[in-house]
């Protein structure tokens, strides 16, 4: 009894524990370790029952009593930990602290991943080891942290030899996405090529946008300054199909909206009038006209109650800023935050030699009108084509139209005006129950290559084109790469530095610790 009662609680707590260990690496000898757990719990019990006259004396103590009271308090800690893990896993919430939000996702992927309408497969042939890999696979959890729609597998070329067999894979990074019968095959792991791959798979019907040519129209197939190459890669990134379209075959009956990207000459009659079938038959139009040229529209601009004026914008906002008066910027305050286009628009556009647009009050019956932006107060639209030219410009009261001027609007008309005869000549079916829309620009220069990644010019574009052909997800910002974040330094910067930080301080310190030493030495 003596030997039980002085060791058995220990010897009994310490064989029950080594028996649950030996079960959990064992557990083919299950039954001899419970067994064993049992006889050590027994000698516990038996300990405990014999020692119960000391227990009880020393729970009256006042250590016993502070060490409950500890004890107590780690466990109501623990506890809150716990409870806080718990709503954390059910209630995830990421947040992100850097100054361009470099760790979220930009408004349109988080669109097409909320609006996803099948599911989504993603299998990646990437090694752990791999340059990017830690990076590609934080992104892709933030992609399934916003959709339960899509699935990711991440796979290893040397450990899956026939899945990378099975999808005929024959580069390291290939990330096959995959949804119903759609495939997208893309070798680049950053957020736009991931997006623009779901919405290829996820869109069934197919786009297509025709962009006039013939008339001085900014090229889609120039890369240079002028040319609309920027443009058409990204499009075709977003599954559009991009065309040229010489307007006196006809309008094809596939086009999803008609762009008139800076028409220098005028348009044919018969190409007017094939446009104006175009339009009534519920057709989709981008125009964008610049200053001193007339492609002859005014007419079908005077159907949704608009027009473009004679003259060229000067903003001395411009000129703060120490650029040209004749470039004027819109600012996102200057957006109209009603229409889907600009809705959520937050950044600022340049518009390089543009007119201002005139918008009709009251629109035309069946016609809704939008001045999607505007030009800052210390604005106005210059007409003298001499001051312009010699640079001495001024504001004439009774002449020139003062600021904030329209200089982006947008039309949709719900009036059935399909006229059959003009839309066959135009070479389309008559949609009468079809809207029509309208998205007008009083510059074209703004979305060529020379300023398509100029603030949001390009992402203004992209939006105005993708409101026309009904594509919601798409009217938003696309995502873009890391802003690298660099310090330039003076000489005098560089000096002040270097001697603080790496000269003085280090000597500083050594001095401090030179003097504790000696004194503790001298005790």
């Amino acid at each position: 009894m003596r030997v039980l009662r002085d060791w058995g609680t220990g010897a009994g707590a310490l064989i029950a524990v080594i028996a649950l260990i030996l079960d959990g690496t064992a557990p083919e000898h299950h039954a001899a370790w419970m067994s064993l757990a049992g006889f050590g719990a027994l000698l516990f019990v038996g300990g405990l029952v014999l020692n119960r006259g000391r227990i009880a004396a020393g729970l009256r103590g006042r250590t016993v009593r502070a060490a409950s009271a500890s004890v107590g308090y780690t466990l109501t800690v623990l506890a809150v930990v716990v409870l806080a893990n718990f709503l954390s896993v059910r209630h995830h919430h990421r947040f992100d602290l850097t100054e361009n939000k470099q760790f979220s996702l930009s408004e349109q992927t988080i669109k097409v991943l909320g609006g996803l309408p099948r599911d989504v497969t993603m299998t990646i042939f990437s090694r752990e080891t791999d340059p990017g890999y830690a990076k590609l696979k934080d992104l892709l959890d933030e992609y399934k942290y916003r959709t339960s729609r899509l699935a990711v597998h991440l796979l290893d070329p040397d450990k899956n030899p026939g899945e990378v067999k099975r999808y005929n894979v024959t580069e390291l990074g290939t990330i096959v996405v995959e949804s119903g019968k759609q495939e997208s095959r893309i070798t680049t792991s950053d957020e736009e090529a991931l997006t623009n791959a779901l919405i290829k798979v996820t869109s069934d019907k197919e786009r297509v946008v025709y962009f006039t040519t013939g008339h001085g129209e900014h090229d889609i197939n120039d890369s240079g300054r002028d040319g609309l190459s920027a443009l058409k890669g990204v499009m075709e990134k977003q599954n559009y199909v991009v065309k040229p379209l010489v307007l006196n075959q006809g309008v094809p009956a596939d086009a999803s909206a008609l762009v008139v990207p800076g028409a220098r000459k005028p348009l044919l009659d018969a190409e007017v009038k094939m446009m104006h079938g175009y339009i009534d038959g519920g057709g989709r139009l981008f125009l964008a006209q610049d200053p001193a040229a007339d492609p002859g529209l005014g007419s079908l601009l005077a159907e949704f109650g608009a027009s473009v004026r004679k003259d060229v914008i000067i903003d001395k906002v411009s000129q703060l800023f120490g650029g040209d008066a004749r470039i004027p910027m819109v600012a996102p305050d200057g957006y109209d935050r009603s229409h889907p286009i600009t809705k959520s628009f937050d950044f600022q556009t340049m518009f390089p030699l543009a007119s201002s647009i005139d918008v009709k009050e009251p629109a035309p019956a069946g016609v809704t009108a939008t001045k999607l932006a505007h030009t800052s107060d210390l604005s106005w639209g210059e007409t003298s084509e001499q001051e312009i030219q010699s640079g001495r410009i001024r504001l004439d009261e009774g002449a020139d139209t003062r600021g904030p001027l329209t200089i982006a609007a947008a039309f949709e008309s719900k009036t059935e005006t399909a006229k059959p005869a003009a839309a066959d000549a135009a070479g389309a079916a008559p949609k009468p129950d079809r809207a029509s829309r309208l998205v007008l620009f009083g510059d074209s220069d703004f979305m060529s290559n020379n300023y398509f990644n100029a603030g949001g010019n390009g992402d203004l574009a992209l939006s105005g084109i993708a409101w026309l052909v009904e594509q919601g997800e798409l009217i938003s910002i696309r995502p873009k790469g890391s802003t690298p974040r660099v310090v330039i330094l003076s000489p005098a910067q560089v000096f002040y530095y270097f001697w603080t930080i790496v000269a003085v301080a280090p000597i500083l310190i050594a001095a401090v610790g030179v003097t504790i030493w000696w004194r503790r030495k001298r005790l």
